[in-house]
């Protein structure tokens, strides 16, 4: 079989590729190939499905393989497994439900995304031991749930997967334990927030253990044994979360650039190789700030590289801008959010930089509901221009992440931030909101 155009991956930036490629090109064949049974699925809802805020998992899905191709005009392909890539030839070489096939094209998008990392002392085929990176994943756990009544389980890491699983198996009344490597959770923020998520996640009744490797996992009658630090405890069942890499162990590294797994790709989405792009968790992206391609794997970034990737496969020229790796999660009655570089990768870029902290209330602190927002900056001490913001508050308070970023791919300075006319009424934002007031202490205000 020959296409036209081939994408691999039948997720965000896969089908979103699809979208544009049709928009421009009504006529030329297209293949999408998917691994799993099911596409277009919105992975960043199914921790939310652990506690029933979402009661079905199959809200999450958008499109099935035969709704989306009527969509697009393609041939979506689910359980075709590419397993090597020969790009001199274009020819992909698949596993399907009906035998190897060789797939020929013209343009190739790779959009496979990224894997779990899964730890070598773990078995995975346990009936105890889950991952949360598929709706057939989530729908394991619930099914577990509902069978076995769970009372206790444990997560294996503190990153963003492990702390919404945390939050909604615990709103299912679950006791969860928390094993973090690493000094503190979410270790790529400051040791201020990962005290905040410390705090916040005792307050609900979650117990973490941070500088804390897990040894070994063992499965004894009903119960997951773990071993950490020389202490044994035991659980119902573990869910692992340690983190993702990209989805890239199908290609020869000698065939296409990549670093640490993830493939190059340059503003348009082109890779090393002719008439090959790569988009979403699976390939880098430019940073706006520093210049650098870097690997950030987050779901708004993945739809929109697909989006420049397809235009660009099908006749477009249009470059991405980058990103600030701008990024937000929940945590029970709280928003933990980021954008730009931290303190410590600002200075890592040369920059010599100046930081504010402070605590400002969400709204007017007269008005019922206000609670405080902690915003911290970071700025470049001679350009003066904003580096990056990162904070934590009420959950009604996650817009000022949003304009932090505008502000920041906008070059604005400390100076300008200061005196920015963003609104103002008591039942929404204090006449002094967190950001403008972060700036204003570096231009001499409070």
């Amino acid at each position: 079989m020959n296409y036209k155009y081939v994408i691999i991956g039948a997720d965000a930036a896969g089908n979103s590729a699809a979208g544009q490629i049709r928009r421009n090109d009504k006529e030329g064949s297209i293949a999408i190939l998917e691994r799993g049974g099911i596409i277009s699925y919105g992975a960043c809802g199914l921790p939310y499905t652990l506690s029933g805020e979402i009661p079905e998992t199959e809200k999450l899905i958008h499109f099935t393989a035969e709704s989306f191709g009527k969509k697009v005009h393609a041939d979506v392909l689910t359980r075709y497994e590419v397993v090597s890539v020969d790009f001199s030839s274009q020819m992909l070489f698949v596993k399907s439900p009906k035998g190897d096939r060789e797939i020929g094209y013209e343009k190739l998008l790779i959009a496979t995304g990224a894997s779990p990392v899964r730890l070598p002392f773990i078995d995975y085929s346990s009936e105890r031991v889950f991952e949360l990176k598929t709706v057939p994943d989530a729908n394991r756990v619930l099914s577990f749930i509902e069978t076995h009544q769970p009372r206790s389980a444990a997560i294996l890491g503190a990153g963003y997967i492990g702390l919404e699983a945390a939050e909604n198996l615990r709103m299912r009344g679950i006791e969860v334990t928390i094993f973090e490597v690493m000094e503190r959770p979410m270790p790529r923020l400051s040791a201020e927030f990962g005290d905040e998520i410390s705090r916040e996640l005792s307050a609900r009744g979650v117990t973490l253990h941070t500088n804390t490797p897990v040894e070994s996992v063992r499965f004894e009658e009903n119960a997951v044994q773990i071993t950490a630090k020389g202490r044994m405890y035991a659980f119902d069942f573990l869910l692992s979360a340690p983190g993702v890499r990209p989805a890239t162990s199908f290609l020869n590294p000698d065939s296409i650039a990549m670093r640490q797994g993830a493939i190059l790709v340059n503003a348009y989405g082109e890779t090393s190789v002719p008439n090959v792009y790569a988009a979403g968790d699976c390939a880098t992206v430019p940073h706006q700030i520093t210049g650098e391609s870097v690997w950030v794997p987050l779901g708004h970034t993945a739809n929109k590289t697909g989006r420049i990737a397809g235009m660009n496969m099908s006749g477009s020229k249009v470059s991405f801008p980058g990103v600030l790796g701008t990024q937000l999660f929940k945590l029970f009655d709280k928003v933990i959010a980021s954008t730009g570089l931290t303190a410590e990768e600002a200075e890592k870029a040369g920059h010599e930089i100046m930081k504010t902290n402070l605590v400002r209330p969400s709204k007017a602190g007269y008005y019922p509901g206000s609670g405080k927002v902690y915003l911290s900056m970071v700025a470049d001490a001679s350009s003066r221009e904003i580096l990056g913001v990162a904070m934590h508050g009420p959950l009604d308070s996650y817009g000022l992440i949003d304009s932090a970023a505008a502000l920041i791919s906008q070059n604005a300075t400390v100076d300008e931030v200061a005196w920015l006319d963003m609104a103002y009424a008591p039942p929404f934002a204090p006449v002094w909101n967190a950001l403008v007031s972060a700036a204003a202490k570096f231009s001499g205000g409070d």
